[in-house]
C-alpha cells in the first residue's frame, strides 16, 4: 500500500515542475501490432528513441519494410526471425551480455508457446505470460510493462528515468516497484491516464540531461 502523504507530495512535485500544459503527449504505442511493440519494448533498454529513420522508432521502422507490413501482429513470424538477421536489421545493441535481436526472438517463441500470437492475445496481468517473457536473460518486468503500453494498455514503465524522478519529489531512493505504485495514484489524482504520466516524466528526465546515477 502507498501512502497517501508520498502520493500527495509527489502530486505537488509534479503540478510545480511539470504542469499538465507542458507535458509531451504519449506518442500513441503499437495498437493491434505484436511484433512492432515487443521489438520496441526491448529495443528501449538504455536507448536512444531517435526519429522515423534512426533510433528505436527507426528500428522498429525497417523491421516493418523487411515484412513488408505496416501493422505486423505476428509474433509466429517474429518467432521464427534468425537472430543474426534480424540483427542486421535491427542494430547491434546488447543487453545482459546478447544480443537484443535474439532476446527478441526468444522472448516471441515464449510467448507463442503460452499462445500469445497476436496483441489481443496480450494480457500485461496474466503471471504465465509475464513468466515466458522474463524467462529471456536480460529481460525484466519493467519492460514487460512497457510491452503492454505500446499496445494501448495502462501502465508505467519504472525505468531509471522514472524512478530518478520519483526519488526528487519525496527526497528519498525509491524502488521501482514503489515508484510505479505511486505514480498510478498520482496519475488518477491529476485525471490523467498512468501512460501520459509516464510519458510526459519520462520526456521532461531525458530534456534535462543530466544522466541518472
Amino acid at each position: 500500500m502507498t501512502s497517501q502523504t508520498d502520493v500527495r507530495q509527489l502530486v505537488d512535485f509534479i503540478t510545480a515542475e511539470l504542469p499538465r500544459d507542458s507535458w509531451t503527449p504519449w506518442p500513441g504505442g503499437w495498437p493491434d501490432q505484436i511484433e512492432a511493440a515487443l521489438i520496441d519494448a526491448v529495443l528501449s533498454i538504455s536507448a536512444k528513441y531517435g526519429s522515423e529513420t534512426n533510433g528505436v522508432r527507426g528500428a522498429v521502422a525497417r523491421y516493418r519494410a523487411e515484412v513488408d507490413s505496416d501493422r505486423p501482429n505476428d509474433l509466429a513470424r517474429l518467432s521464427n526471425q534468425d537472430p543474426e538477421q534480424l540483427q542486421t536489421v535491427l542494430n547491434d545493441q546488447k543487453v545482459s551480455g546478447r544480443t537484443k535481436a535474439s532476446a527478441i526472438v526468444e522472448a516471441a517463441k515464449n510467448l507463442l508457446a503460452v499462445g500469445v500470437k497476436s496483441a489481443a492475445d496480450l494480457d500485461p496481468h496474466n503471471a504465465e505470460q509475464k513468466k515466458a517473457y522474463t524467462a529471456v536473460h536480460g529481460l525484466g518486468w519493467v519492460t514487460w510493462e512497457y510491452f503492454g503500453m505500446l499496445l494501448g494498455k495502462p501502465g508505467i514503465k519504472a525505468d531509471r528515468w522514472i524512478v530518478r524522478f520519483a526519488g526528487r519529489a519525496l527526497g528519498r531512493d525509491v524502488t521501482a516497484t514503489e515508484a510505479k505504485a505511486l505514480l498510478f495514484e498520482a496519475a488518477a489524482e491529476l485525471e490523467a491516464t498512468p501512460t501520459e504520466l509516464d510519458h510526459a516524466i519520462w520526456a521532461h528526465e531525458r530534456d534535462l540531461r543530466v544522466p541518472p546515477l
